[in-house]
């Protein structure tokens, strides 16, 4: 397989190579031998602790005979306890803390540590970004069954803005798209394939023990990403004591579901550790209207294996395999005309495809390893690296022209998409802990490459027309045969970076650079003409915190981004990538682990945004920028044994700030400018009914907009969640979620794209056992 485009910049090249370069240097050393391989004993958690630093002057004490307070002791006992005040003492064993990770699974909804942010396990409070982490007992809480239902009670997270749409885990952070460039799993970009695209990787909630939402921009620790932030899935590790579930599920839509998630050591020393997690899925789509006309199938199994030899050594293989099946359902979205121009946008209750041709059937597959090894205290190399494949094959029928309300008969045309796509990330850093003077310095140093392979074809054919009064469906459709777009992209980046947290009695001073070399190829093959895109960029993060004893933390922040654009301008020039640049104040509070606040207030630019050639006609040039300020409240609380809150406020003002589309001033479509929500969940701890339990919660969108001059207005809407449960560590576990409650049925549209609906009322029954 071939990443690396051969018509690419040979100097631009050479960067890329000594990237990797180092990148290998650095790998190598993770395999040395320590002196510590030699032990027999097993650390009792999967993951190796996180290290801490010693003051300099407790590292240099000697150890000491206990002193005497007898002053008349003398003779040879007082001799002899001095002879053995000198001699020899045997070796202590290192006493290493337990820490929790920042990949560990959060007990209750309260988190406290997360690698997302820094690499480097550090607590959230100590973090000068704002970090929201949704715990694995959050989203069974919630019944999740799908990664956006997973992110809707997140502060700065819009979801599925234009509507529930099955084919991508949609979401906007701080009013900037994340469909593609910022979704991670395990640390590691999941596809470098943007929203032009359809084959992106999709992930099932039920194999993540947490999702870490890292907002603002991230590129000093990732490399190209959009400004808004990134969402990083965990995957579910193999742990050191055996356990295992089984599950049935039963909901609308015809839902049927079995999963398993079994797991523990495979020999008596717990040196090699498995688990196995599978989800088979026989559904209709759970979508407002037209969930009888399209599948939601899916097979799922991700195995795992983490090796431990020593103390100090663990590599852990995850790997998952899925492939789903459903269909794209989007209702006929029809135009209302006055004077020549768009008034309203509105849906109308008919299925624009048919059930016997459309499809998205997606296979796909990942393997890579999370490797480390401790030196010392002091001394941690960490290596992570996967590999991944798309395949898809999309079907789906679509309108001919603009509908008009006055229509009766629509004319429609059938397509067929054919893509397949490559990925491969590795990511190499130290992490180094030591002192100068009073400054505790923790050093990250680190190189990653990631490569992206696209290619695909799309092809048009005839439809029969749909009738407005009486629609038909199941008429024959031929397969599409006419060529109407032939593509491969290729992407190549390599960057280093290095970051240093610095503390000095309360004080943390966080200061991150990074160096990028991108290269990307997009080559139209019907025309054989390429679009060669070849970036540099150079990304740098400050921040300082300020801890107080009781547990507040005051910070400020200043991040920055940068995302390649593909394209020319007229004169055949390439695009230069977007660049991003925010500063962030907040507050955050968390005196024991019961309970988090955070508040953050932000000012987001993105620059070199592309806006309408004014010269020349269907051209674009790069003066645009837009501009998202704001204020992100959130909390979670575990007030009293047995009950979890939380609650969260966004506000979001997005603008674009220089336009040449005539919309300067103006919000984009379909952001949202304020968003609440709130969910409580509480299980009896003692009595006869102790285990059973309920939940509730409440989820308000406000306004948006369908135009880009404001003129036409999405509606607010507020739907409530509820649920009952029985829980018990071991044994039977029984759960009845209720989304949308009252079956809320709102549309949002663009003028230019068509309407969907939100997610309708799903009910599922959920019975499992533990053991």
């Amino acid at each position: 397989m071939k990443f690396i485009d051969a018509g690419a910049n040979a100097g631009r090249r050479s960067v890329l190579y000594a990237m990797l370069l180092t990148s290998a240097l650095i790998a190598p050393s993770i395999w040395l031998p320590s002196p510590a391989s030699a032990q027999t004993t097993r650390p009792t958690s999967t993951e190796l602790p996180a290290v801490e630093i010693t003051a300099p002057q407790a590292s240099r004490r000697q150890a000491q005979a206990p002193r005497t307070t007898n002053r008349a002791a003398t003779g040879p006992s007082r001799r002899s306890a001095q002879r053995a005040a000198r001699a020899p003492q045997p070796a202590q064993p290192t006493q290493r803390a337990v820490f929790e990770r920042g990949t560990d699974p959060v007990p209750g909804f309260v988190p406290s540590v997360s690698a997302s942010g820094t690499k480097t396990d550090t607590k959230l409070i100590e973090t000068p970004q704002s970090i929201s982490v949704i715990s694995r007992d959050n989203l069974d809480a919630r019944g999740v069954d799908t990664i956006a239902q997973a992110l809707q009670y997140t502060a700065g997270v819009a979801v599925q803005t234009g509507g529930a749409d099955p084919r991508y885990d949609q979401a906007r952070i701080r009013g900037f798209e994340t469909n593609g460039f910022s979704n991670f799993r395990d640390g590691l970009r999941d596809t470098a394939n943007g929203s032009a695209y359809f084959s992106v990787f999709r992930n099932e909630p039920y194999g993540v023990q947490r999702v870490d939402v890292v907002k603002g921009p991230s590129s000093v620790m990732y490399g190209q990403s959009p400004p808004g932030g990134l969402i990083d899935l965990i995957s579910k590790r193999p742990t050191d004591q055996a356990f295992g579930e089984v599950v049935g599920l039963v909901g609308t839509a015809d839902r049927l579901q079995g999963a398993f998630d079994v797991g523990g050591p495979l020999d008596k020393d717990k040196t090699l550790l498995y688990r196995l997690t599978g989800v088979l899925r026989d559904s209709d789509a759970q979508i407002a209207k037209f969930s009888d006309k399209v599948k939601d199938d899916r097979a799922y199994i991700a195995p795992a294996v983490t090796w431990r030899p020593t103390n100090d050594t663990t590599l852990t293989i995850l790997s998952d395999y899925q492939h789903d099946v459903f269909g794209n359902a989007f209702p006929l979205s029809v135009g209302t005309v006055r004077g020549g121009k768009v008034v309203d946008v509105k849906p109308l209750p008919i299925f624009l495809g048919d059930p016997s041709y459309n499809t998205f059937d997606q296979s796909q597959y990942r393997i890579g390893y999370q490797f480390e090894h401790r030196f010392s205290d002091d001394l941690i190399v960490r290596s992570r690296a996967r590999y991944g494949h798309v395949d898809l094959e999309y079907r789906y029928i679509t309108f001919a022209g603009t509908p008009l309300d006055t229509q009766t008969v629509f004319p429609r045309v059938s397509r067929k998409v054919l893509e397949s796509s490559d990925t491969f990330n590795i990511d190499n850093h130290v992490i180094a802990k030591t002192w100068t003077g009073p400054l505790q310095h923790t050093v990250l140093i680190g190189t990653d490459y990631q490569a992206f392979q696209l290619g695909g074809t799309q092809f048009g054919g005839t439809a029969p027309s749909l009738s407005r009064i009486t629609p038909v469906y199941g008429l024959p459709i031929a397969t599409p045969t006419t060529l109407l777009q032939s593509y491969k992209q290729n992407l190549n980046q390599a960057g280093i970076y290095l970051q240093d947290q610095v503390k000095l009695q309360n004080w943390i001073l966080t200061l991150g650079g990074r160096f990028d070399a991108a290269q990307q190829t997009t080559l139209n093959r019907i025309s054989g003409v390429p679009q060669i895109n070849d970036d540099t960029a150079f990304t740098k993060r400050v921040g300082l915190t300020y801890l107080f004893d009781g547990g507040v933390a005051p910070y400020v922040s200043y991040s920055e981004s940068f995302l390649p654009t593909a394209g020319i301008d007229f004169s055949s020039n390439a695009f230069k990538p977007t660049k991003g640049k925010q500063y962030e104040g907040g507050i955050k509070f968390q005196p024991n682990r019961d309970v988090l606040f955070t508040a953050a207030v932000f000012d987001l630019t993105q620059d070199n945004v592309l806006t309408a050639d004014p010269l020349h006609l269907n051209y674009s040039i790069q003066t645009g920028q837009v501009n998202s300020q704001g204020l992100e409240l959130e909390m979670l609380a575990k007030p009293m044994p047995g009950l979890n809150l939380l609650a969260t406020y966004t506000l979001q003002n997005v603008k674009n700030t220089e336009s040449n589309n005539g919309d300067v001033g103006k919000t984009p479509v379909q952001i949202p400018r304020h968003m609440a929500s709130a969910f409580a969940d509480y299980t009896l701890q003692s009595g006869p009914l102790a285990g059973w339990g309920f939940g509730a919660g409440v989820r308000y969108v406000g306004e948006s907009y369908m135009d880009i001059l404001n003129t036409i207005t999405n509606d607010a809407y507020t739907v409530f969640d509820a649920g009952l449960h029985y829980r018990q560590p071991k044994g039977i576990n029984l759960a009845l979620n209720v989304k949308n409650i009252a079956n809320k049925d709102t549309a949002l549209c663009t003028v230019t794209g068509g309407c969907q609906y939100i997610t309708p009322r799903v009910i599922t029954a959920t019975a499992s056992y533990r053991w």
